[in-house]
């Protein structure tokens, strides 16, 4: 590599003599010289070299005024200079911006060896500076593929919104209710499904595996699925249901039972209100489902299976019909509010105190549960990672 050294001293001798010194060690050496301060700057701008040897005590501009000049002008801003003085004290020196300093009168050998130590870390700062760049632009690289991701998946979120439930027609069918829905990223592997027909209400929660991108295309299969069977079906047993989305389900992920296939699925609570004979029928695949009313709080257990295949594929779920009253709260949900770790043990939330919360709050109204869950969840989580998606499903019957 050959380096270009900007010699600026008024005195032609001592450039001879530099000169002189590097062609002794080899040609990889150029050097320009400027008899002026103001000729260093000019020259500097122009060749941009390597370094700088700048002698104080020149006509025009000295080097002082020199170094400064070269320390404000962006394209030599970053050139290393050493100064060559007889009388300026180090201070002085280093106070300019002075890289480093030899004295007049100098040795010739200790001048090239100065030299050479400078450009040997001129070097590597160099290479720091390149591989600074580099990464900047890796960075910059990965931003905004890390952006275009992101801009998908918003957008799928909106997807997603767009083919749950809408809010009007959840409200036609349960008046009284809330949802309170909060992902752990942008989109869920939670979600909610509600029907109507034939003087029978139903309502789903699902929590699919994973959570994320890999979570959301179960979802909307899982929401296709039901709708499909609610079209083409007249069921009021929701455990028929849930058998029927098994089904579809393993279809789908082409499980057949054999070792080592993937296990994805979905774990559902469905709920079938039949407000005529004032009762309901749950079946759960996993998820559980409260009953809450002026003697306390009911917990219906799901069957130990999933929505998907398990080794127990081809055994029927389990239907419960219970009454109820008028007043009455139910609620379904996914696992994602009892298995947040906070608090100041970082434990838990657990369902105990999920199911000792509900009691507390299921006379308040729908919009004063939803936001005493959602605070409470808030303040136990602090700071803590989300570490599911959540879904709460509330319903006053």
């Amino acid at each position: 590599m050959k380096y270009t050294i900007l010699v600026a001293d008024d005195s032609k001798v001592y450039f001879d003599i530099i000169e002189e010194a590097f062609r002794q060690v080899g040609d990889n050496y150029r050097l320009i010289w400027a008899n002026t301060g103001k000729m260093a700057c000019l020259l500097a701008e122009r060749h941009l070299p390597d370094l700088i040897l700048m002698d104080v005590i020149m006509p025009e501009m000295n080097g002082v005024q020199a170094i400064k000049a070269l320390k404000e002008n962006p394209l030599t801003s970053d050139i290393p200079v050493i100064m060559l003085s007889a009388s300026e004290s180090l201070q002085a020196i280093y106070e300019t911006g002075a890289h480093d300093f030899i004295s007049k009168p100098f040795n010739q050998y200790e001048l090239y060896m100065r030299v050479k130590s400078s450009l040997t870390l001129i070097d590597k700062i160099k290479e720091i500076k390149k591989q600074k760049e580099k990464l900047e632009r890796e960075h910059k690289k990965i931003s905004q593929q890390r952006k275009e991701i992101i801009d998908d998946i918003t957008y799928s979120k909106r997807i997603q919104k767009a083919i749950l439930p809408t809010n009007d027609l959840v409200g036609d069918i349960f008046p009284e209710h809330f949802i309170l829905n909060i992902p752990k990223n942008i989109v869920s592997g939670d979600f909610y499904w509600v029907g109507n027909k034939s003087g029978k209400k139903i309502i789903a929660v699902a929590d699919c595996t994973g959570h994320g991108i890999s979570g959301a295309f179960m979802t909307m299969a899982g929401i296709a699925y039901m709708n499909d069977i609610f079209n083409r079906y007249t069921i009021d047993d929701p455990a028929e249901f849930l058998f029927l989305l098994r089904e579809q389900v393993m279809k789908l992920l082409h499980q057949k039972g054999i070792e080592g296939e993937a296990s994805d699925g979905m774990d559902v609570a469905l709920c079938i209100v039949d407000e005529k004979n004032g009762c309901f029928k749950y079946a759960g695949a996993n998820n559980p489902m409260y009953h809450i009313n002026k003697h306390g709080l009911e917990l219906y257990k799901a069957d130990r299976m999933p929505i998907g295949i398990h080794v127990n594929f081809t055994t029927p779920f389990t239907s419960h019909t219970l009454p109820y009253h008028s007043g009455d709260m139910i609620y379904l949900f996914s696992d994602g509010y009892a298995d947040q770790f906070g608090g100041q043990e970082n434990k838990k939330f657990r369902y105990k105190q999920f199911q000792d919360l509900l009691s507390s709050i299921h006379l308040n109204t729908m919009a004063d549960q939803c936001e005493i869950l959602q605070r409470t969840f808030a303040n136990w989580k602090g700071d803590e990672e989300q570490v599911d998606d959540i879904l709460i499903f509330g319903i006053r019957l």
